[in-house]
């Protein structure tokens, strides 16, 4: 039960991370960590789970097995219906992007806006592994 709580916590962030493209809007492009957060939550909205479970590795930097990346995009629909009762993703706005002295980590904060007009404003945890940033799924 303790790994589906995991597992359910990272599908909320999913839908918090913010994404519509790779380019545009801010500068924020290619490998970058705000780039990497805007086109995850575009891959999210284009329902394109196995996509979007390709950008998350656990906290040790090592890829999901095959099981746990099952349940991971089994769980994304439920989650992106909440989101979708907002008419949808409008934009994503990267707030603020802060990497490591290092360069090996990341957060990003940013605000997702619905056709609604609502707004969340959410932050996430990213890292480095071989040039290229990902999720962080569990603690």
């Amino acid at each position: 039960m303790k790994k589906h709580n995991g597992l359910l916590a990272a599908v909320t962030i999913i839908f918090m991370i913010g994404l519509f493209s790779c380019g545009g809007g801010g500068g924020i492009t290619g490998n970058t960590p705000g780039g990497k957060v805007k086109k995850g939550v575009k891959m999210l909205f284009d329902k394109k789970y196995e996509e979007v479970v390709k950008l998350y590795v656990k906290k040790d930097g090592q890829k999901l097995t095959e099981e746990e990346s099952a349940k991971l995009a089994g769980m994304m629909p439920m989650a992106l219906k909440e989101k979708e009762s907002k008419q949808g993703l409008k934009d994503v706005e990267i707030l603020e992007e802060k990497i490591s002295a290092d360069g090996k980590e990341a957060t990003v904060r940013y605000k997702m806006i619905f056709n609604n007009g609502e707004t969340d404003d959410e932050d996430t945890r990213l890292i480095k592994v071989d040039g290229d940033w990902f999720f962080v799924i569990g603690n």
